[in-house]
Formats: structure tokens, C-alpha cells, sequence
């Protein structure tokens, strides 16, 4: 909020943003495609914890791609400091990425295997030139690592020979080399053990504090989202079905899927959060290139009427305190 009480401008804004990948069929595009993203509004502020959660296929990394200028949006536009990042000049562009940058789920795949350590976080400032002086370079490497909590002795190693976790430590290293405003974490643990998980996120909690980070976390696991973000926006086939503070979506889920994702949680993880009952999901994933009309969840949902076929309902506030695209709203407190 803003010294007037005005709502601050969000620093990276998703609006009304499409993503559609058409069908191919060898040689031939189909008249199909796969709705991976349809009408995604979400907005990220300043120094602010975002997660985005949902099972695998919902559009998170199809999001994640497009904040990345990897993919371009079918319809829509995201907003970096109010300028849609899709209107930017090529040098505008590299600007952009040098403030907003990304870690990957994979930690053996997103490390070059014939690079060493020093040279893999080294390599955003070849590209990046003139941000730190060859000379200085070594002693930044050392620094990064030191700061993540490896050996900065081991720079001359190559991905192969660190765990997981470790790996993950590097390109969370590389991925601050340019100090960015923003960081993206794609499922960043979901590969770890559960023991390296908890190193990690305590290491993403930190650096937020020192590096004055704003994240977009993503995952599927709510028990891990809750550790590091502040709001959650909950993804469904291509769609936010709820939003509101970490708080409010985790403790008073209103959307069935919401309630569903939390009843999953095993009872330690569950801590209390949305009801004991698990609510066990009928019927499968819809195809993405052939989403239900009306609600999308509504094949899946035990309160699912009519009106939910015929009109697809809005991401508003129906009285629980934060939106949720869902006509028969009904909160659940927790136990």
C-alpha cells in the first residue's frame, strides 16, 4: 500500500494472458490446440512472496516461460513496471532479463555438464557484459557460493560431482549473479529430499531478506508453498481458481479444488489447515485441448450443478474474503 492507502502498483503483472499450443500431427498442425493458459490475471509486488500452485499440467511453467520471454502470449499482455515486456526492443529486453531470472526444477539438466562451476555462474556476465570486469569475476564466483552455502575451493568441479541439493545451490548462485528484482522459481525442490528441501527454502527465505528479492514460487506441494510465500494463486487447467493471502487460501480454502489439494496433505503436514476429511477427486484431468465448458473443475466436483456447466463463473469475492472463481463458494475453517 501506497502512504495514502491507495494499493501499490504491482512490479510484474499478468493480464488476461492466453496461451494456446497448436496440435500437430507429424508434418501437419490440427485444427486442436492445447489451452495450457486462458485468461490468467495475477500480480506480483514489490518484495512480495508469490506462489502458484496446482498438479502437473495446470499452466504454471507455461506462466513461468512467458515471464521469461521464452514464450509469447496467443492473447494478453504481461506488465514489468507498468510496460508490457512484449512491446520491449531487444535491448529492452535484455535489460528485463537481467532483473527478473529464474531457477530451475532440474538441477542436472539446467547446468552444463562440460562447464565448470565457476564458469556456469560466470556465464551471465559474458552475456551480460560489463556488469562485472573479467578481473573481478573469480572473487564474485567465490563470493556467490560462499553465500550459498557451498566451498567457494570447489569452482573448478563440475555438475556431476555435487547432490542435488548442492547443484540447486549453483543455479540459485548463477541466478543472482546479475542481482535481480525478481526471482522464479520453478518447482525448485521438488526433485530434493525432503530434509534438502527444508536447507533450501531456508536459504530462498534468506536471500529474499538480503537481496531484496520479490519471488514467484511454483510448485504442486501446498506444505511447501506455505514455508516462503505470503499469497497464493491456485491454478486449474489454465486458470486461477483462487487467490488471496497465504493466510486466507490455506486456512479458509473456498474453492473445492483448494480444499481438495489441502485434505490431501498427510496429517503432520496438514497442521491444522482446511478440514481432516480427505475429499477424494472423481473422474481425470481433462484434456487441455478440450477444456469443459462453464466451470473447468466441474467434472471433478462434488458440488457441481447446472449452473456450473452453463456459465463460467467469475474470479471475484463472493463474501469469504478473497476471490475464487466458484458459484457455490463455501469456506472451510480450519480444525
Amino acid at each position: 500500500m501506497t502512504p495514502g492507502g491507495a494499493p501499490a502498483e504491482a512490479l510484474l503483472r499478468v493480464e488476461g494472458v492466453v496461451k494456446h499450443f497448436p496440435v500437430r500431427s507429424g508434418l501437419v498442425r490440427a485444427k486442436d490446440a492445447v489451452h495450457a493458459l486462458d485468461g490468467v490475471t495475477v500480480e506480483l509486488h514489490q518484495g512480495e512472496a508469490l506462489g502458484l500452485v496446482g498438479e502437473s499440467g495446470c499452466g504454471k511453467s507455461t506462466l513461468a516461460s512467458l515471464m521469461m520471454l521464452i514464450e509469447r502470449p496467443t492473447a494478453g499482455r504481461i506488465l514489468y513496471r507498468g510496460r508490457d515486456i512484449f512491446s520491449f526492443s531487444r535491448r529492452e529486453a535484455t535489460a528485463y532479463r537481467r532483473e527478473v531470472q529464474i531457477v530451475f526444477q532440474d538441477t542436472l539438466g539446467s547446468l552444463n555438464p562440460r562447464m565448470t562451476i565457476a564458469d556456469i555462474i560466470a556465464e551471465p556476465w559474458v552475456i551480460h557484459d560489463g556488469v562485472v570486469s573479467k578481473r573481478d569475476r573469480p572473487g564474485r564466483v567465490r563470493q556467490l557460493l560462499a553465500r550459498v552455502g557451498l566451498d567457494p575451493d570447489h569452482v573448478n568441479r563440475y555438475p556431476h560431482q555435487f547432490s542435488g541439493g548442492q547443484r540447486q545451490r549453483i543455479g540459485i548462485a548463477r541466478a543472482l549473479a546479475l542481482e535481480p528484482k525478481v526471482l522464479i522459481c520453478d518447482e525448485p525442490v521438488s526433485a530434493l529430499d525432503v530434509s534438502v528441501q527444508a536447507q533450501v527454502l531456508n536459504l530462498l527465505k534468506d536471500l529474499r531478506d538480503d537481496f531484496g528479492l520479490s519471488y514467484v514460487f511454483i510448485a504442486h506441494d501446498l506444505s511447501v508453498v506455505r514455508q516462503v510465500v505470503d499469497r497464493v494463486a491456485v491454478m486449474y487447467l489454465g486458470k486461477i481458481v483462487e487467490v488471496g493471502e497465504e493466510e486466507d487460501v490455506l486456512l479458509r480454502p473456498s474453492h473445492p479444488y483448494t480444499q481438495a489439494l489441502l485434505s490431501a496433505l498427510p496429517a503432520p503436514e496438514a497442521d491444522g489447515r482446511g478440514e481432516s476429511r480427505r475429499i477424494i477427486l472423481s473422474g481425470d484431468l481433462p484434456s487441455p485441448t478440450d477444456p469443459p465448458s462453464g466451470c473447468r473443475f466441474r467434472t471433478r466436483c462434488w458440488k457441481a450443478q447446472p449452473k456450473c456447466a452453463a456459465e463460467e463463473p467469475d474470479l471475484i469475492d463472493r463474501g469469504t474474503g478473497h476471490p475464487a472463481a466458484c458459484h457455490f463458494v463455501e469456506v472451510l475453517e480450519a480444525t
